[in-house]
């Protein structure tokens, strides 16, 4: 009886620790991922700005190597453009005139966040909010992320 009593205890205490570490590490991953969310606005703001005060639109071939070309000429700010470069896999596409940018993680198999570049201010797709894992993927429905 004893031995049982203590196994539960055990039970119980392991449980409530090991839910407390992945509380802590997932309170640290929203922390990570809406601070890039907010730079990848930022990042949007800077790329439409470049390309309205030249009157043209985004290129059609428009990738991931341009759209760290241009924030390495545009962005002041080096060190949020190499954090994203260095911590996530990104892909880029043009989009409707403008363009998309998604944020996958290292292995390119879940998809973080994708700015469709259409709303300045956030970025439409933050799939790290869901419960449900979302494959790396661009977004084939995306105009009803951009009303």
């Amino acid at each position: 009886m004893r031995r049982l009593m203590m196994f539960v205890l055990v039970v119980i205490l392991f449980g409530c620790t090991h839910n407390g570490v992945s509380s802590v590490l997932g309170q640290e991953k929203v922390k990570e991922y809406s601070s890039t969310a907010i730079t990848l606005s930022d990042f949007s703001m800077k790329i439409v700005a470049h390309y309205e005060s030249q009157n043209v639109s985004v290129p059609n071939d428009f990738d991931s190597k341009q759209f760290f070309e241009l924030l390495g000429k545009i962005y002041p700010d080096q060190s949020r453009v190499t954090f994203v470069h260095d911590h996530y896999r990104v892909l880029a596409r043009p989009l409707g005139g403008g363009y998309s940018v998604m944020l996958c993680d290292p292995t390119g198999d879940q998809k973080i966040m994708e700015d469709l570049s259409c709303h300045l201010n956030r970025v439409e797709i933050r799939s790290w909010e869901s419960n449900v894992a979302t494959p790396c993927a661009f977004e084939s429905n995306w105009k009803p992320y951009c009303k």
